[in-house]
C-alpha cells in the first residue's frame, strides 16, 4: 500500500522511464545510446562508482601512464561505429594496422605486416602455404562473421545461407567449425616458423586445447573481425581500452541517457512474465516496460530474477559448466626507455611468445589441473611505443598470459609462480628485463571479479565457438520473459569490447516497440 507521494513505506515507486539497463560495461553503454536516439527514455545503473569498470584492470601502484583494459583491439562492430558516431566521440587508433613479432624457442624470429593477406606474400619459407592458408582462412570467416555476431535468430537465417553456400566453402566451413586447430592447419603447413605461429593464435585466449575438437573455429571467430576497415587486423587504441569506454559514455550522453552510477540492483521486477523493472538494494524501485541485462548471465538470472521464474531447461542451459582456464594481464613498468626512432619503432608491434606445440599442450593440460605452467603463450604491447609524449625514463608494457589456471585471489604462492612464468616468458623477446622491473601489478580471473563483482567464470577462456554460440542463444532468449533483453559476456562470441552484442539487445528491444512507444 502506498503513501501520498507513491512510496510504500520509506522506499520510493519511480516511474517515467522506458527502458532501464543495467550495468555500465561497454555492451551496456552501446544498448542504453541506442534506446536513447530512438527516442526512449533511458536509464543505466551501474553498482560501482565507475562506468566500465569491470572492463578497466589496475595499472601498477601510483602509476597513471599505463593504459588499461584489453590492451589491442581485434574487432569493434562497424555498425556501432558508425551509428553512433564513435570517432567523433573520442576512438582513435595509435596503430590501425598493427604488425607482429613472434618469438620461438629457438630465439628465432618471424616478423609480418599488419595485413594479413598481404604478409602472406612475403612469409619465408612457407609463403606459398601460408598464402593459400590466409585466403581460405580469410573468407571462411568472412563468410561466417553475420553468425558470429551472435545476433537472436541469426542461426536459422546462416543455416539457410551455409546451404547455398559454394560447395567447396560449405565443406570447409563444415571442417574448421569442430576440427582441432593442429589438424586445421597441418593441412596447410610442414612444421616451422608459421606453423607454430598460427597454432599459437589459434590457441591464445582459448578455452580448449589445440589437439581438441572445436579448437580452431576461435581464430576464425576472431579473424572475421575488423578494425578500420581492415578485417583480421589488429589496433592499438589511444588512451587504451579507458578511452573506449570513455567515447562509448560520450555517444550514450549524446543520446541523454541518465546515468546512476554506485547504485547496485536487487532485483529484476518480473510481473506476468514480464519485466516491470528494477529495485535496488535500497528498496527504491523504478519502474519501466524495458530492462536491458549488461552483467553476466549468472547475476542476471540466478540473482536477480531467481530460479523461480525461470523454467528449469532454461537454467540448465545457462548453467554449462565452464572452462577453468583464463587468461592472466600483468602491467610492468620498466626503468628506461628507448631513445632511438629505430628502437622505438621496432616496438611498436604486437609481441607474442609462441611455444612448440607440444608444450602448449602440456600448458592447457597443466592449467586445467590447477598448475601454473613452465612455458605460456605471452602477447605483450610496449605502451610508450605508440605515444609521443611518452616519459623519456620508463617504459610501460602489458602482456596477456595463456592458458593460466583460476587461481584463487588468496593463492600467493600461485600468483607468485604464474607472475615469474609470465616474466620468463617476456624475457624470451626482451633477455633480462627482470632486472628493469620497477612497479608491476598482476590480475588473475578472480581479481578481475573481485573488482568487479561478477563471478570468477565470467572472465575464463572461451569455449569452441558452437558452444558459445549455443550459450549466447540460450542467454539472450532471456527465459521467455518478455521485456527483458541480455546482452552480458555470455552473448558475445570471443573475448574483447566489440559492442555487438548491445547493439543487438538494443535493437531486439527496439523490435518489440510498436508505432505508439508501448512494448507489446
Amino acid at each position: 500500500m502506498t503513501d501520498g507521494d507513491g512510496q510504500i513505506g520509506k522506499a520510493k515507486i519511480e516511474g517515467g522511464v522506458d527502458a532501464i539497463v543495467i550495468g555500465g560495461a561497454p555492451d551496456g553503454l552501446v544498448a542504453a545510446a541506442y534506446l536513447a536516439r530512438a527516442g526512449l527514455k533511458t536509464v543505466l545503473f551501474e553498482a560501482s562508482g565507475e562506468i566500465g569498470a569491470p572492463c578497466r584492470s589496475a595499472a601498477p601502484e601510483g602509476d597513471s601512464a599505463s593504459l588499461d583494459g584489453e590492451h589491442l583491439f581485434h574487432g569493434l562492430d562497424p555498425q556501432t561505429i558508425d551509428d553512433l558516431d564513435l570517432y567523433s566521440c573520442g576512438v582513435a587508433f595509435a596503430a590501425r594496422r598493427m604488425g607482429v613479432a613472434y618469438f620461438f624457442e629457438d630465439g628465432e624470429c618471424l616478423r609480418l605486416g599488419g595485413d594479413l593477406r598481404a604478409a602472406a606474400q612475403d612469409a619465408d619459407p612457407d609463403g606459398d602455404a601460408f598464402q593459400h592458408f590466409i585466403t581460405d582462412a580469410f573468407e571462411a570467416a568472412s563468410f561466417m562473421r553475420p553468425l558470429f555476431s551472435g545476433a537472436p535468430g541469426v542461426n536459422a537465417a546462416f543455416a539457410t545461407a551455409l546451404a547455398d553456400a559454394p560447395p567447396r566453402l560449405a565443406k570447409q566451413l563444415d571442417r574448421w567449425m569442430t576440427q582441432p586447430a593442429e589438424e586445421a592447419l597441418a593441412d596447410y603447413f610442414p612444421e616451422g616458423a608459421v606453423k607454430t605461429a598460427m597454432l599459437a593464435e589459434a590457441a591464445f585466449r582459448n578455452g580448449l586445447p589445440p589437439h581438441e575438437a572445436m579448437s580452431f573455429s576461435p581464430l576464425l571467430a576472431r579473424w572475421s573481425g575488423e578494425v578500420a576497415g581492415l578485417q583480421g587486423a589488429v589496433a592499438f587504441a589511444e588512451g587504451g581500452a579507458g578511452a573506449v569506454i570513455d567515447a562509448l559514455r560520450r555517444a550514450a550522453q549524446k543520446a541523454k541517457v541518465e546515468f546512476r552510477t554506485a547504485s547496485p540492483i536487487a532485483r529484476i521486477l518480473i510481473e506476468k512474465d514480464r519485466a516491470a523493472g528494477v529495485e535496488l538494494d535500497t528498496g527504491n524501485q523504478l519502474r519501466a516496460p524495458i530492462v536491458i541485462a549488461a552483467v553476466d548471465a549468472e547475476t542476471t538470472y540466478t540473482e536477480l530474477i531467481g530460479p523461480a521464474v525461470l523454467d528449469r531447461a532454461f537454467q540448465q542451459s545457462i548453467s554449462m559448466r565452464k572452462p577453468a582456464l583464463s587468461t592472466a594481464h600483468l602491467h610492468l613498468r620498466l626503468k628506461g626507455a628507448p631513445i632511438d626512432e629505430t628502437t622505438r619503432a621496432g616496438l611498436a608491434r604486437r609481441i607474442v611468445y609462441a611455444p612448440p606445440a607440444d608444450k602448449i599442450c602440456r600448458a592447457f593440460a597443466g592449467a586445467a589441473q590447477g598448475d601454473v605452467p613452465k612455458e605460456l603463450i605471452i602477447e605483450a604491447v610496449f605502451e610508450n611505443a605508440f605515444d609521443e609524449n611518452a616519459a623519456p625514463d620508463r617504459q610501460q608494457l602489458s602482456v596477456l598470459a595463456h592458458p593460466t589456471p583460476a587461481l584463487a585471489a588468496s593463492d600467493e604462492k600461485g600468483r607468485e609462480k604464474l607472475r615469474d612464468a609470465i616474466v620468463a616468458g617476456v624475457e624470451r623477446f626482451a633477455p633480462n628485463i627482470a632486472e628493469r622491473i620497477d612497479a608491476e601489478r598482476l590480475a588473475t580471473a578472480a581479481d578481475m571479479a573481485s573488482a568487479s563483482g561478477a563471478p570468477a567464470g565470467a572472465f575464463a577462456a572461451r569455449e569452441g565457438v558452437y558452444r558459445q554460440l549455443a550459450r549466447a542463444a540460450a542467454t539472450t532468449s532471456a527465459g521467455s520473459v518478455g521485456g527483458l533483453f541480455f546482452c552480458g559476456p555470455e552473448a558475445q562470441i570471443g573475448y574483447g569490447i566489440n559492442g555487438a552484442a548491445g547493439r543487438n539487445a538494443a535493437q531486439a528491444a527496439l523490435g518489440k516497440i510498436d508505432r505508439a512507444g508501448a512494448a507489446r
